[in-house]
């Protein structure tokens, strides 16, 4: 399978293209996943700072060859760009994911809840039974709060994925393919407020070849 012949799937069955495939989008058209409620677990290492991001989030010390440009996109409300913030880290740690490809990884458990997190621990698990990680440029844009109350907001985004690809562990080696209009996602993140104050990233779904992000 490629790109440019992935089927409209779940979001699970596209997102194990990414790594079992080397194809670099993780959702299909209207792919969506979603759940509701659960408790944040224990918080990740302190990673270090890096002004790689244009958002201004530490670099959770991703190898040399991933790169994540996150637009700041800063409202000037308090309470909105607290959650994009967080979102923003969401993101960086989505590499660090498939970087680590533990499925308890504490990543995964101070950043997404219920079903984002049911989801990325199959794909992890996917993932490294296939010996496969990431590599490449993660971009995000155009990053707006739609929608938020005292515990509940979505996040709306832009992706792009032209220059992300999947890599072999064992060999190192690039699994390089052509960019694509499939390379350029709108993704749709619901998340939720903690007790602690935090933001946990609950759901998402993602359209691929999205004329607004290209």
């Amino acid at each position: 399978m490629n790109r440019r012949t992935m089927p409209v799937t779940t979001a699970l069955a596209a997102a194990a293209a990414l790594l079992l495939t080397g194809c670099s989008s993780d959702s299909g058209p209207d792919d969506k996943i979603e759940g509701a409620g659960q408790e944040e677990s224990s918080s990740p290492p302190s990673p270090k700072a890096s002004p790689t991001a244009s958002a201004k989030v530490s670099d959770f010390d991703l190898p040399d060859d991933i790169k994540v440009e996150i637009e700041s996109d800063e409202t000037g409300n308090k309470a909105k760009d607290q959650i994009l913030k967080e979102q923003a880290e969401g993101l960086m740690a989505r590499q660090r994911l498939y970087v680590d490809l533990d499925p308890n990884s504490p990543y995964l458990t101070r950043y997404y809840a219920d079903e984002a997190r049911e989801f990325y621990v199959a794909e992890i698990k996917k993932s490294k039974s296939a010996g496969r990680t990431i590599t490449g440029t993660y971009r995000y844009y155009d990053r707006k709060v739609e929608q938020n109350t005292d515990d509940r907001a979505i996040v709306t985004y832009c992706e792009d994925r032209s220059k992300a690809f999947a890599k072999d562990i064992k060999s190192g080696k690039t699994l390089k393919v052509e960019p694509s209009p499939e390379d350029f996602i709108r993704n749709t993140a619901t998340l939720r407020k903690t007790e602690h104050n935090t933001w946990l990233v609950q759901s998402f779904r993602g359209e691929t070849s999205a004329k607004e992000c290209q």
